[in-house]
């Protein structure tokens, strides 16, 4: 009896840069605040060519210091 190859997907490379629209919806905020986020430093936005876009890790970065915050 023949196996049967099993085909997996390869893994997805991890995501590292956000389009605006999908970090306005990863932190629940309006584009002007993403944009004033990213004048003040919390966020971090990387233009490539004619696309903006903002880093994974600070969207996770700006999160984990609201934490800190909240918590303190």
């Amino acid at each position: 009896m023949a196996h049967a190859a099993q085909h997996q997907a390869p893994a997805a490379a991890p995501k590292l840069l956000y389009r605006l629209r999908e970090a306005e919806e990863a932190l629940g905020l309006s584009r002007t605040m993403i944009y004033r986020l990213v004048k003040r430093g919390d966020l971090e936005k990387v233009v490539i060519g004619d696309a903006t876009r903002i880093t994974v890790a600070s969207v996770q970065a700006l999160i984990e210091r609201s934490k800190q915050k909240k918590a303190a």
